[in-house]
């Protein structure tokens, strides 16, 4: 029963592919909202002006506010029209990787993502990689994995716990990343102060792993979204990024017009803005890419052999989050004994992807044990009793047939 509630929340590319981090809903359900809301927005802007007396205005008696469109449902399949898309390179005045600074500020604002040239050292990129394929290995061997697109892909969720080299990184320490104090002055710019981190993860794509569905990193938040980003994504390039090689497919300029009005409204056709106009990212291993979390992007699909590794950091408003930290100031015996219900309205409650634990955005809980550092030189880790084995999220993949690398020890 659990099972096929939570299917209807599962979104084509989550079904296909298996793993996403992309902002996720069912595409029947969100097609349902945007008409309705489509169709309300229309009869407001067909030659309508307001009077400017307020007493002549007939107020509103229902709340709808619940009923708002997100703006993912009408961008499905597009990424699949591979003939359409190009590398960026073919476009002299798109971005190209820079270290200067007032540059890098005008192609972000322009383009909605710019490019920190040789962000890391071949030593710290190697560092990177070591670990990262490392920990993946072991979650393999672990049978905690989260494999995609067939076997073609993995995403190591939760970075932060997983290797000192990681929190370095999330942290613009210059010994994980040479140019880490520029990206994270721009990071300030771009989110304000007091910004904190969203979700880490490392990506993994083979040939043929890769694509995702075009959206809108902040594709969670009901349209209309306010004039500048809520997220800033950095993409750490540990290889080379190209079309063949699966570089994240942009759509330059999707995010805001020169005016400062967003692209992407309710009340506009703006899946056409991938018309024509979706590409490949192409940059040297090294750079880092950051990229305003209303431009439209996907996962890139990997049609040559080899492997394609990156990180993923997603970064928030500070205004982003709970007034009181209720996860932190509660004890495990009182969370032991909260209801669901309750335990949903403190930040169990998964959202459109949001509020996953060691991965898991289905059923999410508190671990007794997390799936942490782990690596093939220690084979004794593997053992542990993870609490992601219980979950849904464990079974939805253990169930695919390509999937060997997840284990559900939970009820059938």
């Amino acid at each position: 029963m659990i099972q096929d509630e939570q299917s209807k929340h599962v979104s084509p590319t989550r079904s296909e592919g298996g793993v996403t981090t992309a902002p996720t809903l069912s595409a029947a359900d969100e097609i349902a909202e945007l008409k309705a809301e489509n169709a309300r927005l229309k009869t407001l802007l067909i030659g309508r002006e307001l009077p400017s007396d307020d007493s002549e205005v007939e107020w509103p008696t229902e709340i709808t506010y619940d009923q708002l469109p997100h703006s993912g449902a009408r961008l499905a399949g597009i990424t699949k029209q591979r003939e359409k898309i190009r590398p960026t390179t073919d476009f002299p005045e798109l971005p190209q990787p820079t270290r200067d600074e007032a540059q890098l500020q005008a192609d972000f604002i322009r383009w909605g993502y710019c490019l920190v040239a040789d962000a890391m050292s071949p030593e710290q990129i190697q560092t990177q990689i070591d670990r990262l394929l490392d920990q993946a290995a072991a979650e393999r061997a672990a049978k905690v994995a989260h494999l995609s697109h067939r076997g073609n892909a993995q995403l190591v969720f939760n970075l932060l716990p997983k290797g000192q080299v990681f929190r370095d990184l999330i942290a613009f320490e210059t010994c994980a990343a040479s140019e880490g104090p520029l990206v994270e002055r721009l990071m300030e710019k771009i989110l304000g102060r007091g910004y904190y981190l969203g979700t880490a993860h490392g990506s993994i794509v083979h040939q043929n792993g890769g694509r995702e569905e075009l959206h809108q990193d902040q594709g969670f938040v009901p349209l209309p979204h306010p004039p500048y980003p809520l997220y800033g994504l950095l993409i750490w390039l540990y290889t080379d990024f190209s079309l063949e090689e699966g570089g994240t497919y942009v759509v330059p300029g999707s995010h805001r017009e020169a005016s400062g009005r967003n692209c992407i409204r309710a009340d506009v056709d703006y899946e056409q803005l991938a018309e024509g106009r979706l590409m490949a990212l192409t940059a040297p291993a090294g750079t880092c890419a950051l990229t305003d979390s209303r431009l439209l992007h996907s996962g890139g699909a990997r049609t040559a052999s080899g492997t394609r590794l990156a990180s993923r950091m997603l970064y928030a408003r500070g205004m982003m989050r709970q007034q009181e930290n209720q996860l932190a100031c509660v004890s495990d015996e009182i969370l032991d004994n909260l209801s669901s219900k309750l335990k949903g309205l403190i930040g169990f409650k998964p959202y459109y992807g949001l509020g996953m634990v060691d991965g898991n955005a289905i059923d999410p809980d508190k671990p007794k044990v997390h799936v942490g550092e782990l690596s093939m030189s220690r084979p004794e880790e593997f053992d542990q009793d993870f609490d992601w084995k219980y979950t849904q999220n464990a079974k939805q993949l253990a169930e695919l047939d390509w999937e060997s690398c997840a284990e559900y020890l939970g009820s059938s």
